[in-house]
This record gives C-alpha cells, sequence and structure tokens, in this order.
C-alpha cells in the first residue's frame, strides 16, 4: 500500500471512529494521518474540530489556521474555524470567517444561522434577523427560529417574535414554548410567561428554561417557588452563575441570608471571580450585616479608577477626537432605540463596535488598554493582588465596545456586565445644560441593585460626574445606573467590557 492510500484509508477510520463518538481513538487516527500526510486540510480541518469538542480551544484554532493557508477557499474549514472563534470568544473572528464562508457558499444554512448568533450576541440585531431568515429560508431548524424570534423581540417587534414561535406545525415543541416565555418576559407579560414557561418546562427542563421560569414565578409574587424551581436548575448545571445569583436573592428575600451567603461561597470557590454571584454575594453580605464584608466587594473608593484622555496621537486634539467618535456613532446602522435586552431607556444604542475601524476608534482603544494596565498595577500595589477584581486577570483579553446616545429623560437602568472582567465609560459629549435643574443630573450611581433584588436597608451609593474625554473604570460586577436628565441636546458615551477570552460561551 503507498503512502496516500494509507493515509486515505487512516483518515476514513478517524472518521468513523468520530462519528461513534470514540473521540480519543479518532484523536490518535488523525494525528496518525497528518504523520502520513502533514498538508492534509480535511484531516487537520476534522482534527480541529474534534480538539474543540473535547474544550482544547488552543488546539483547535492552531489546527484550524493551518489548514485554512492550506485551502482557504473551502468554506467548511472556514465555518469550523468561526466555530473555535466563537467558542475562543472572538466574536470579531468568528464574523470575519463565516462572512468569507458565506461569500463562497452563498446558500450555506448552517453558516447564515451560526453568523446569525454571532451579529446577536455582537448586538446587531437587525444583521442578525436578516442572516437567521436567510438560514430558515435554505433549511427548516427549530433553533434558528427560536433565535430569529429572540433577535425580533430584542427589537421590539414583539408580534413578529411571538408569530416566529407559531408558525410551525407543532407549537408544543419546549423550546418553541421556552422562547415564547422568554419573549413574554421581555414584554413583562409576567403571569402569562410563567404558565407558558411551566408548559415548556414539563415537557423538557433545561436549565435556562428554569431560570426564566423562575424570574417569572418572582415577578408575579412566588418567591418560593421561584427558590425550588432554581434549586432545580442548580441540580442540573451546578455551572450556572444566573441561577446562583438568583436563588441567592430569593434567599435573601426569604430573609435565610446565612443559606445565601453560603450558596455564594460554595459556588466561587469552584468558579472564582464569577461576575454575577459575586454581584449576589455583596448584597447577601450586606442583608445580613456584615457591612464590611460587603464593603470590601463594593467600595468605590477603593475599586473605581477615573482617568482623562492624554493628547490623543494623530488627532489635533481631545475635542477633534470626540469629534470623530460622536460621527462613527450616529452614521452606525447597528443603533437600536430602546433595545428591550439592555439598560438603556430613553436613548439608542449601537452593536459592538470595531475598535481597529478608524483612527479615533484606535486612540480610544490605546487609552483603553492604557487605562486598565494602570488600574492592574494600582489594584496590586493597594495588596488587592488576590481580590476578586483581580481574579480574572491572567490570560487573553478583549475589549467589546458599544455607543449609547441618550435623549432628553433618557438613562441607563441598574445592570452590571457578567462577562467582563473591568467596565469603563468613555464620555463623547455631554449638554451644556445637562445639570441646570439638577447638579447630578446625568451622572453615573454605583451599588443601586435593580428592584428585583432584595435589599433589607439601603446600602452606600457613589456617584460619579461625567465629563468630555473621561473614562471611569469599574469591576464589571459593579452594580450601575445613570441618572436621568433634562435637554434637548444628546448625552454620548461609549461603553466597554475587558472580557477574559475564557468568560464566553460557545453560541
Amino acid at each position: 500500500m503507498n503512502r496516500q492510500q494509507e493515509a486515505t484509508d487512516t483518515l476514513q477510520q478517524a472518521m468513523q471512529r468520530h462519528r461513534a463518538g470514540d473521540l480519543n481513538e479518532a484523536e490518535l487516527l488523525y494525528a496518525a494521518t497528518l504523520r502520513l500526510q502533514p498538508d492534509n486540510a480535511q484531516a487537520m480541518r476534522l482534527r480541529g474540530a474534534l480538539a474543540r469538542e473535547r474544550g482544547d480551544i488552543g488546539t483547535s484554532r492552531s489546527l484550524l489556521q493551518h489548514a485554512a493557508q492550506q485551502a482557504p477557499d473551502d468554506p467548511e474549514l472556514l465555518s469550523e474555524l468561526a466555530l473555535t472563534c466563537m467558542a475562543a470568544g472572538d466574536l470579531p473572528g468568528a464574523a470575519h470567517n463565516l462572512h468569507k464562508c458565506l461569500l463562497l457558499d452563498p446558500g450555506s444554512a448552517r453558516a447564515a444561522a451560526n453568523f446569525g448568533a454571532v451579529l446577536q450576541q455582537r448586538g446587531h440585531i437587525n444583521a442578525a434577523i436578516n442572516s437567521y431568515q436567510k438560514s430558515l429560508s435554505a433549511e427548516e431548524d427549530i433553533f434558528v427560529r427560536c433565535n430569529l424570534a429572540k433577535a425580533l423581540s430584542d427589537k421590539g417587534d414583539f408580534a413578529a417574535a411571538l408569530n416566529i414561535c407559531d408558525d410551525t406545525n407543532d407549537i408544543q415543541q419546549p423550546q418553541l414554548l421556552a422562547t415564547r416565555g422568554v419573549i413574554l418576559l421581555d414584554q413583562q407579560h409576567y403571569t402569562d410567561a410563567r404558565d407558558v414557561l411551566l408548559k415548556a418546562t414539563s415537557l423538557a427542563a433545561d436549565d435556562m428554561s428554569l431560570v426564566n421560569l423562575a424570574l417569572a414565578q418572582h415577578q408575579t409574587g412566588d418567591v418560593s417557588a421561584a427558590a425550588d424551581t432554581l434549586r432545580q436548575a442548580c441540580e442540573l448545571n451546578p455551572a450556572n452563575a444566573r441561577a446562583v445569583a438568583d436563588l441567592a436573592n430569593c434567599l435573601c428575600a426569604m430573609d435565610d441570608y446565612a443559606a445565601a451567603i453560603t450558596l455564594c461561597e460554595s459556588f466561587l470557590q469552584h468558579y472564582p471571580g464569577e461576575r454575577l454571584v459575586l454581584g449576589s454575594y455583596a448584597l447577601a453580605l450586606h442583608n445580613a450585616g456584615r457591612d464590611n464584608d460587603a464593603l470590601a466587594l463594593t467600595d468605590c473608593d477603593s475599586l473605581v479608577r477615573v482617568f482623562d484622555c492624554p493628547q490623543p496621537k494623530g488627532i489635533v486634539n481631545i475635542q477633534t477626537m470626540n469629534a470623530m467618535l460622536n460621527d462613527e456613532l450616529h452614521a452606525d446602522t447597528s443603533r437600536l432605540l430602546n433595545p428591550i435586552s439592555k439598560a438603556t431607556t430613553g436613548g439608542e444604542q449601537t452593536g459592538e463596535l470595531d475598535m481597529e475601524r478608524s483612527l479615533a476608534m484606535k486612540a480610544l482603544q490605546e487609552f483603553i488598554q492604557t487605562s486598565i494596565s494602570t488600574a492592574a498595577n494600582a489594584f496590586i500595589d493597594q495588596g488587592l493582588g488576590e481580590h476578586p477584581v483581580m481574579t480574572p486577570a491572567q490570560g487573553n483579553q478583549s475589549i467589546r465596545a458599544w455607543g449609547t446616545l441618550l435623549s432628553q429623560g433618557g438613562h441607563q437602568t441598574s445592570h452590571m456586565h457578567p462577562l467582563g472582567w473591568l467596565s469603563g465609560v468613555y464620555y463623547t459629549h455631554l449638554p451644556a445644560d445637562m445639570n441646570n435643574s439638577d447638579p447630578e443630573a446625568g451622572w453615573l450611581e454605583f451599588n443601586t441593585p435593580p428592584e428585583r433584588f432584595h435589599q433589607h436597608k439601603p446600602a452606600q451609593t457613589w456617584r460619579y460626574q461625567p465629563a468630555e474625554g473621561r473614562m471611569i473604570l469599574f469591576p464589571s460586577w459593579f452594580w450601575h445606573q445613570t441618572l436621568p436628565f433634562e435637554s434637548t441636546d444628546e448625552r454620548i458615551s461609549i461603553a466597554f467590557d475587558i472580557v477574559p477570552t475564557a468568560a464566553l460561551r460557545m453560541l
């Protein structure tokens, strides 16, 4: 048998073992194929996909990138590379490869569906809807239909979203019912959402459907039922931080602060620095009267940093840079008015911005990176090297940024950024008359959680004054909101997260 035939036969055996689920043997056979034919792009692609299945994202990416050099016009290979980018948290890389894939194979339903998922996670909702619709026109898929319905809901088109859930031969599918429940939650129709989600979870209970059911139960006043539902979610997926954070909140609402604290501490031992749970843990400590322990996690005086932008490279001055950024945000086609799944109220929010797309964006990116480094060094100098603020600091980081354009009366409702390590906001334009009626109108406030989170007593809050060219940097678990303002002019800012790549999950 010649070397080429041996490689072909070995690859066939590897594919058979891969399909059978014998990943160890498949890995050995793929490796044997590549020893026989080091540039076999198909073997590299399949071995890269297998590495991703096993959670070895670095090996997967290396193999698939090398394979793409051997076969740059293979759409299936580009699609696999995009999936690995998604698993690594590189959403721009995933979008780039899926775009190339669809240029080569416009009819690929799988690539269009994945492209829609990337666009949706990046906040480019209209583009995501278009991509999902293309996918469904080529091939019916219940999960793509659910994603399309949620994207329509994110846009605020609730009637179309609900119609997507119903426009099928089997409206009793648990996935469709669960999606309908989420859309009803988006509309704050909590009783209807509860009833639909009870039915969905009775057919097939997954952890996120149970989390959503618990939210509906909590919002309709049945905190005990919500707690029971969240316990089920935690049993199904002990790593679900949202379920743990919400269960801790329910326990606080039932005055069982000790159980809430124990729950959070146990979870944080396994998943140090998890932002959602840190937020609930700090609140549970506050509710229990352990104010000093709570303050260690919420103290803005030690954990918030304020930076004023220095002279940007290659740009006349800060005012010119800010004007350029404002023009870019106004021209951004991803803007949505009052996006449903975001905190922006009374204004528009863009999708994720490309930080490399212009001189002004690159200058802002450099300012962010420099400020992050300065803040991290300051935390270490303060003796906070072992504090949760530094837990996700190791490894690769990416910047995910978006623009917010608030109109008169606009504000950001209380929220946190669960995927971030550190988060921040940079101000590009403030109305001259923003503070005429209230000296703190439009300011940034920390440590006021959303209304559904239980507080036995009011917690200490901090307020920071925005200024054009100023950046306010804070830990991503901090609850924060902005105060409404009165002006016919816009309040424009660019918010961002510094995201450890491991914090992003496969879509």
